[in-house]
């Protein structure tokens, strides 16, 4: 999503990002089985995941350095009190309604608390354009193979793509070994494992080379960095601490002893605890 804010523009990356957070609400929203529930968790994770970079890479627009830890931390401010007030609204919607509009009244919301911001970000790319502060588009002026071509450096679609198989091919069999036929020595799950290895040996070579992808989406030379490599070692326990609580804490006990607001309050002060402690 940031390769998409940095060549189309931040509303266009914003806007695909609300897109598809609302389209995985709907399907969850109108979902009847595991099957179709499950897929519409492509969409969100999609959605959700862009509009947390974007909320950083906008903040990291326009705010200086001084002040930018600070601002960063903002978004995360309504998790103090979504704690206290979810629990009764989500009691509320289960009350008067089905569990489907708990999550269909985020196809609403959401768009509606966007519309400020795009208003802002097109208000003030119309005002930059008018002064002849817009960057020219990389894409400008160009007949439709040289706008793939362009689409494909910029976006390093191919990176993309070897991240996307590694990651894939690699954490998929260890969910399917268990159920598959032979486990671990069914040659499927050998080839996944295999060609997924392959992919993640031959990220970094491809990432590096000025030729093959001249705009990389991984800028491997910025590991040299000792400030860069903290934060993506820092990053790594951050995320580590995000996941393994809330899977420990958010289900699996207090769901089975209490109802949705003692639930939710047992659950959530802990994880944000965890949260707020880096």
């Amino acid at each position: 999503m940031a390769k998409i804010a940095n060549v189309f523009g931040r509303l266009e990356a914003f806007s695909i990002s609300v897109f598809l957070y609302v389209i995985g609400y709907i399907q969850m929203a109108g979902s009847n089985n595991v099957k179709t529930f499950a897929s519409a968790q492509i969409f969100y994770a999609a959605g959700s995941t862009g509009l947390q970079i974007l909320q950083q890479i906008f903040i990291a627009d326009t705010s200086d350095l001084l002040n930018r830890a600070l601002f960063s931390s903002l978004p995360d401010i309504p998790f103090l009190i979504t704690v206290w007030v979810g629990p009764p609204i989500a009691q509320s919607i289960l009350g008067r309604t089905t569990w489907r509009w708990g999550y269909g009244i985020w196809t609403i919301v959401l768009p509606v608390a966007f519309l400020p911001l795009a208003l802002a970000l097109f208000l003030n790319r119309r005002k930059a354009a008018e002064l002849g502060l817009l960057p020219r588009s990389p894409l400008g002026g160009q007949k439709s193979l040289s706008v793939i071509k362009t689409l494909w450096y910029e976006l390093d679609v191919m990176g993309l793509l070897l991240l996307s198989a590694a990651i894939s091919l690699i954490l998929i069999p260890l969910t399917l070994a268990a159920t598959a036929k032979g486990g671990w020595h069914n040659p499927s799950i050998i080839a996944m494992l295999v060609i997924g290895g392959v992919c993640l040996v031959v990220i970094p070579f491809w990432e590096m080379s000025p030729k093959l992808a001249p705009k990389p989406f991984l800028s491997l030379h910025l590991l040299s960095n000792r400030t860069v490599l903290a934060g993506c070692v820092i990053g790594f326990f951050y995320f580590s601490e995000y996941s393994h609580p809330r899977n420990a804490y958010g289900g699996p006990d207090s769901s089975q002893w209490f109802s949705i607001p003692p639930c939710s309050r047992i659950s959530s002060p802990i994880f944000r605890s965890f949260k707020a402690s880096p």
